[in-house]
């Protein structure tokens, strides 16, 4: 059966009738959008069948255990369609977290949370839409897919005239690894931290948008991964190196000088660019306290948040690197912050570590900086218009 390439189709699996009828519901409102099928059959068979007659361009996939029978259709589904897109429906509580992660760990592109009771899912109506129309807007800019970043840049009139590379890339020594990650990128979280050695010098702190129950487990999982030690960041706690910290869904991070020590705050300051935790907001604290000592990576995903925090790493000297479009699920964020500077590097999630490795110690054998006031003027004017582009919030 051939697909019109305009349309996305979507299957529906999940044992809940009311929220099969509410995202069924949903996604046929949207142009170009049909729901081949909205079922709670979860027999391999049968949805074999589904996805070969159809071909889908997602299938949601609602799980609620780790040891349940949609779990193990999860599993069928990925060895037996390896390049069909699986969205997890996930409960929100720590069952539903770790049913994420073993999902996005093993190939899922993303997850939506839903609530444990009916009558929540009725309330959460607001939430679904907003998860599901991105996830629309997404798939055209999946690596391997049709379309490009750049288009959405240019149709942006953006000037390359104005925005030359900006940032030297130069810094003194790097005293702190920030690591922002969004769709498609925990799995490049958890490659990266398997190969940092033990005695790194220097600090991570890690912004994936998450809510606050997955963050908890996001870091009790990948400290049994890593040599470090990986908790979820907790306000007041001082910065350790050798430490990762995952900054906590629902609250920014950000760094604070007090009394000589490197803090981590937590508040609930408004949300940018519809999140926070936000990597706006914790590289913008970490370039005030640490100026060009920070490395910023980049990993998969999409939006703009992280765009003006990776302009201020470099307008100070610091470093920034890429998740390779190789690699990455969909480089939209990547593809946005590399227009800031043609020299940064993209690197695959598997070779990332050794690029963090390389990049500490090639600076802390340096011994000039070459970042100067009228670099910081220049580099004003670039912030004050990417922000008029890009937006804070």
């Amino acid at each position: 059966m051939e697909k019109r390439s305009q349309n996305i189709t979507a299957l529906i699996i999940d044992s809940n009738v009311l929220m099969r009828r509410i995202l069924s519901s949903m996604l046929q409102k949207e142009k170009g959008v049909m729901v081949s099928d909205s079922t709670g059959n979860s027999s391999f068979e049968w949805v074999e069948s589904k996805i070969k007659d159809n071909q889908p361009d997602l299938l949601f996939l609602g799980v609620d255990r780790t040891d349940s029978d949609k779990m193990k259709l999860f599993y069928q589904l990925r060895n037996a369609f390896p390049d069909l897109h699986i969205v997890l429906l996930t409960l929100l509580n720590e069952d539903g977290a770790k049913v994420a992660l073993q999902g996005l760990k093993n190939g899922a592109i993303d997850y939506i949370t839903k609530p444990e009771k009916n009558r929540g899912l009725i309330l959460a109506d607001r939430h679904f839409h907003k998860r599901v129309i991105s996830l629309l807007k997404s798939i055209p800019k999946f690596n391997g897919k049709n379309g490009s970043v750049l288009t959405n840049i240019s149709d942006r009139k953006v000037s390359k005239e104005f925005f030359k590379d900006v940032g030297h890339m130069n810094p003194v020594s790097i005293e702190l690894v920030v690591i922002g990650s969004c769709m498609g990128g925990v799995s490049s979280i958890y490659q990266i931290l398997a190969a940092l050695p033990e005695n790194l010098s220097v600090p991570v702190i890690i912004v994936q948008h998450m809510p606050k129950i997955y963050t908890q487990c996001f870091s009790n999982d990948l400290n049994g991964i890593t040599r470090l030690t990986v908790e979820e960041a907790k306000n007041d706690v001082v910065l350790e190196p050798g430490t990762v910290y995952v900054a906590p869904g629902g609250f920014h991070t950000v760094i604070k000088n007090e009394g000589g020590r490197k803090r981590i705050m937590l508040h609930k300051g408004p949300r940018e660019h519809k999140c926070r935790p936000s990597i706006d907001v914790l590289l913008r604290s970490a370039v005030q306290e640490y100026g060009d000592r920070v490395l910023g990576i980049f990993l998969s995903g999409g939006g703009n948040d992280g765009v003006l925090g990776a302009l201020k790493i470099l307008e100070h000297g610091g470093v920034v690197l890429l998740e390779s479009r190789e690699s990455a699920l969909i480089s939209d964020l990547a593809m946005k912050v590399k227009y800031l500077n043609s020299e940064i590097r993209e690197v695959s999630a598997d070779k990332m570590s050794k690029e963090i490795m390389k990049c500490i110690k090639s600076a802390d054998q340096k011994n000039t900086h070459r970042f100067t006031m009228q670099d910081l003027n220049t580099s004003n004017r670039y912030y004050e218009q990417f922000k008029q582009i890009f937006g804070n919030h």
